[in-house]
Parts: C-alpha cells; structure tokens; sequence
C-alpha cells in the first residue's frame, strides 16, 4: 500500500519537506462500486465519476462528498465532456439475443443530474467525445463522425465511416485528426464532415495532437513522432523514440512524448530535437496532465505516481507502487494545482504543493 507522510495541510508523499513539487493527498472517497475506466472529469466545482453498474455521481470537489447520482443504465461507452451548460457522457446498453447493442449521448445537468437530451447514435464499442464551435463531436471507435448541438442534441451533421480507430481523436475549432489501423492520418473539416486531408502513414498511428502552427503531429507504432506542417501533409520533421508512442501533447514550450520504453520526452516544436528526456519505472499509457509547470504521470499496472519538472525534466516527488489499481490511466484537472485520480476503490483529489496552495 502506499506509504505517506502526516504533513500539516494534507498527506504529502514527499519524505524531504514541502516544495512546490510535493504531493498531498488532500480528500477520498470510498466508492463502494468501481468507477468505470477512464469516466473521470471536473469542473473545478465538482468531479463526476461513472461506474460500471451505470451510475454517474457529482462530487464536491473540496471534500469529495455526493452532490446527486444518476441511473443511465447500461455501460458506459466514454469519456465524460464537461460543457458549460452541463456534461456530455455515452453508454451502451446491453447487448442480448433479442435487443442489438445501441449506444447513446446524452446532455446531464451539472446542477442536478437530470438528462436534458439523448441521441441514438451509430452503435461503437467505444466513443470519443470532443468541443467542436460549441457543439459536441462524437467519434466512434469505427470511424463515424456525428455533431450534435450541444442546446438541443439535433444533428448539425453526420459522417460514414473513415476507418477503425487507432488514435485518440484531437479536436480543435477548424478541424479534428486522428489516425486509423489501416495506416492513414485524416484531417477532417469541422464545419461539415468533408476530410481535408488523407496521408498515408509508413507505420499505425497511435497519437495525434495538434500543434501551436496549426499543423499537427502524430506518434505511431514504431516509436516516431512526426510533425506534419498546417499548409499541406509534408512531414517538417521527424523524431525517433526507443518504443511505440502512447501519447503526444503540445505545450507552448515543446511536445512531450510517453513512449513504451518507459521514457519520457520533451523535444522542440520547430525541429524535433530532444529537449530533455527522463526514464520511469513503467510505462506510461496515456500521457500525463502538466499542472503548475509539473507534469503528472500515471504507472498504469504498477499504480506509482510520477511528478516531472516539464522545464528541467527533473522529478519533483513520487508515489510508490500501490496494491490499488489505477483506474484513471491520466489525473483530471479540478482547479489551480488539485487534481483527481480513481483506482478500483475510491476517487482521490491530491495538490502540487500543499491542498491550500493555489
């Protein structure tokens, strides 16, 4: 289990003091159902967290106590979309004999937990959702494409298939890119569903985000990370890490990258060169979510924490391997240096520095 220090604002994983690097573990909540993977998401005033019976609850995110809690049914079938008029979520229900799987989104009240709308969509095992000009953006595991408005669940308009997915979508205003298993990166247009480009790739795509120039970049199987330039596919360069890449994010300062050789990378925007590279004990799936200038990293299997200096690449404080298994592969924002994590038994809320830190 984890082992962690009484410290005055909180419980700090650190042994050498508090620094703006030190965690403390700042509330818990038991759940005595496990929180479905990856349903995770805050506001700032409040988490929301599913579970795999079908339940999603509102947490205050102060104290972690139970707000309202809501019966979908079913399963569900992806993230959680915080929108500022409510939260945007897709489950499936059950597939038997008689009924085929049907997966549908639905509008949730942040206030009470009351479903505004539903829309029945293409039936996919899995779902990404994504803000797109107020709007939200669903994009199946098998490549279909629906935007729906965000007041009324009406569809603005509605894609076929472009192929299996083998990335995480990335949206933007203009645009969304991903990468499928058949080796191709789409670029497709946000105002109507038409693809802007279609690159083939040497190797699976396995991680997109787009970039501060409005190009993007993509990561794939064979652990390159390839910048594409935003006037048209030419790749302007490209980086080789020692595994397949898990995860791509753009920063103002660089791109980091995970990659399965347990490594870490921060390289530059403008060339591909390494900037700073740092070894984990184990791999990390998702990427990691940069709070207060640190990036926080999950070990997804070995259930160890990872605080890096994204400047220096230094890490700033850990949390040993626990017998508690992740089930939130990257921590979710709540507000100025707080952020959350669920493992199989509880939702937990830590800060950078101290939990009355901002």
């Amino acid at each position: 289990m984890l082992t962690l220090l009484v410290a005055a604002a909180g419980v700090s994983a650190q042994t050498n003091g508090a620094n703006g690097a030190a965690l403390y573990k700042c509330s818990v909540r038991p759940m005595t159902t496990v929180p479905a993977m990856g349903v995770l998401a805050s506001d700032g005033d409040r988490v929301y967290v599913g579970t795999l019976n079908g339940t999603i609850m509102a947490l205050e995110a102060t104290t972690l106590e139970v707000a309202w809690r809501a019966e979908l049914g079913g399963e569900f079938a992806s993230d959680v979309l915080v929108l500022e008029i409510g939260i945007a979520v897709v489950t499936n229900s059950a597939l038997t004999d008689a009924n085929p799987q049907s997966s549908t989104l639905r509008l949730i009240s942040k206030e009470t937990g009351i479903t505004g709308w539903s829309l029945k969509l293409p039936s996919a095992e899995r779902f990404y959702l994504g803000k797109i000009n107020g709007s939200i953006a669903t994009i199946g595991r098998e490549g279909s494409i629906t935007l729906a408005d965000r007041a009324t669940g009406q569809i603005r308009w509605q894609t076929g298939s472009f192929g299996k997915l083998s990335t995480k979508p990335a949206f933007s205003e203009e645009s969304v890119v991903f990468g499928t298993s058949d080796k191709v990166l789409f670029v497709i247009s946000a105002k109507d569903g038409s693809i802007v480009s279609r690159q083939s790739a040497e190797m699976t795509p396995t991680s997109v985000t787009f970039s501060k120039d409005a190009g993007f970049t993509a990561g794939d199987e064979r652990g390159n990370v390839s910048l594409f330039g935003s006037s048209n596919t030419k790749t302007v360069w490209r980086f080789k890490s020692g595994a397949a890449v898990t995860s791509v994010t753009a920063t103002d300062e660089g791109i980091l990258v995970s990659s399965l050789d347990n490594f870490v990378y921060f390289i530059s925007d403008y060339n591909g060169d390494v900037i700073w590279k740092r070894r984990l004990s184990g791999r990390v799936i998702d990427g990691g979510l940069i709070v207060g200038g640190y990036l926080v990293v999950l070990i997804y299997g070995e259930n160890s924490t990872y605080v890096v200096d994204v400047k220096t690449g230094k890490v700033g404080d850990a949390m040993p391997a626990s017998d508690r298994d992740f089930v939130s592969r990257v921590p979710v924002f709540v507000r100025d240096k707080r952020f959350a994590i669920a493992t199989t038994d509880s939702v937990e809320v830590y800060a950078l520095g101290g939990c009355d830190t901002k």
